[in-house]
């Protein structure tokens, strides 16, 4: 009996088991599979793997290219510059990596930044195709920076290596010959004539360091580099540049400290036959202290300040700073009328006329005590012209202006015909000589009446 007892729970366990066994394998069944990559290879990432620059390889390929390209045109400069172009396409050079280098070796023939005793590879003398290579003519080095405008054309990205070895270049200058010195003043003058796309600031900046500067390095390069770059383009376009490379206020930096005046500038540049940068700088400094002027007496304006002091003010500031009065005429008409008080935009056309031509009637001595002469009062006529023409709240006043001028002997008759015939400014002339033609006319009946009196 008890071992069939034994025998029959043995049989309800193992059936128990089996139950749970089989409803164990029917959840399992009924769970979604998760996808498995089959057939697919998952490659481990690598590390980067810096390969060491070899400048040195870079320029021994194209120089290579170079000279086979020279060979091919028979020594010819400008067809082995050509045939380089096909050379520098087909080749599997990182020019990329190596745009510096690229443009150290166009230079110079071979890396700037090599050590003494490295001397580069054997028959570079031969070649002689490179920029230091040609006479220091703009004929035979122009060749070259064409060939550099070509290869950026295709490329781009070769801009910053030109930059960096102009850079490089010109901080070396000092170590050149006085005739290396000249062709890279001339290949500089060319690469920002052809505009190739060098920033001017770091390019021109590298000059003044003052090692350079107290050998006299630096102003002689800036004398050349002027020189060439006048040859092509216009001293406003040389302006321009000098405003972009931050130079426009240190043109006396390259002087060493103990000449830095304006008359050495002025006699050294005038010697050298630049005349063009001498008025130029002239200029600027003329515009500096012209709106030094502005700056005071317009204060003094806005601030209800008396009309003689405004005189002292003006007339202290031409003697101090050697100001020509044709350019001060327009600093004065400026001054009175940005002092002119617009109330609101409610305000009449006619309030704000009344306003302007009351500030005048106040400060109508600083016109009569400046305006001297019929090229001074052709000047105030134009510059008020001008400036009402930008101003078209005011545009139809200027024959009340002009008549209140005349008025107070500070513009002469003859001044206002000849402004009428032929001395108006081209701003909105059609529009001024029309509105003026009353007052033309009663000028000129009252010049007729005053002729045929005297007969009389």
């Amino acid at each position: 009996r008890q071992a069939r007892r034994h025998d029959e729970s043995a049989l309800r366990v193992e059936v128990e088991e089996e139950k749970e066994r089989e409803e164990n394998e029917l959840c399992m069944s009924t769970k979604e599979e998760k996808p498995t990559l089959g057939g697919v290879r998952i490659r481990q990432r690598k590390r980067n793997i810096n390969v060491p620059l070899d400048p040195a390889s870079f320029a021994e390929g194209l120089l290579d290219i170079f000279s086979s390209a020279k060979d091919e045109a028979d020594g010819n400069v400008e067809g082995a510059l050509e045939g380089a172009l096909g050379g520098i396409d087909q080749s599997d050079l990182d020019y990329n990596r190596y745009n510096e280098t690229f443009f150290e070796v166009l230079f110079t023939g071979w890396i700037l930044s090599a050590s003494s005793s490295d001397k580069g590879r054997e028959g570079d003398d031969d070649l002689h195709l490179n920029v230091l290579a040609a006479g220091a003519t703009r004929q035979e080095i122009l060749p070259y920076i064409k060939f550099m405008q070509m290869i950026m054309r295709k490329k781009p990205f070769l801009v910053k290596g030109l930059e960096a070895t102009l850079c490089k270049l010109l901080r070396q200058l000092e170590f050149f010959d006085e005739e290396g010195k000249a062709k890279l003043a001339i290949a500089t003058a060319l690469v920002f004539n052809m505009k190739l796309g060098p920033l001017p600031e770091p390019v021109m900046q590298s000059l003044l360091d003052d090692a350079k500067v107290n050998k006299g390095t630096s102003l002689s390069f800036l004398v050349a580099f002027c020189k060439e770059y006048l040859s092509k383009d216009p001293i406003d376009e040389l302006d321009m540049l000098f405003k972009r490379a931050r130079l426009d206020n240190k043109m006396l930096n390259f002087f060493p400290q103990g000449k830095r005046t304006i008359d050495n500038f002025n006699s050294y540049f005038t010697e050298s036959g630049l005349v063009a940068l001498v008025d130029l700088n002239k200029k600027r400094f003329s515009d500096a202290n012209l709106k030094t002027l502005e700056a005071e007496l317009s204060a003094h304006i806005k601030e209800e300040g008396s009309v003689k002091e405004g005189l002292e003010i003006t007339s202290a500031k031409i003697d101090e700073l050697k100001l020509e009065i044709v350019d001060v005429i327009p600093v004065l008409w400026r001054c009175v009328m940005d002092s002119v008080q617009r109330s609101n935009k409610s305000s009449t056309q006619q309030q704000t006329h009344q306003s302007v031509l009351k500030l005048l009637r106040t400060w109508i001595k600083l016109f009569q005590t400046h305006c001297q002469s019929s090229r001074q009062e052709l000047v105030l006529m134009n510059t008020i012209q001008v400036y009402l023409y930008q101003d078209t709240a005011i545009l139809k006043l200027f024959p009340q202006i002009i008549k209140l001028m005349y008025d107070a002997d500070v513009i002469d008759e003859d001044t206002i015909m000849l402004w009428h015939r032929k001395g108006s400014s081209p701003k909105g002339r059609q529009v001024f000589l029309s509105d003026m033609e009353p007052f033309i006319k009663w000028l000129q009946e009252a010049s007729e009446e005053e002729e045929s009196s005297d007969d009389e």
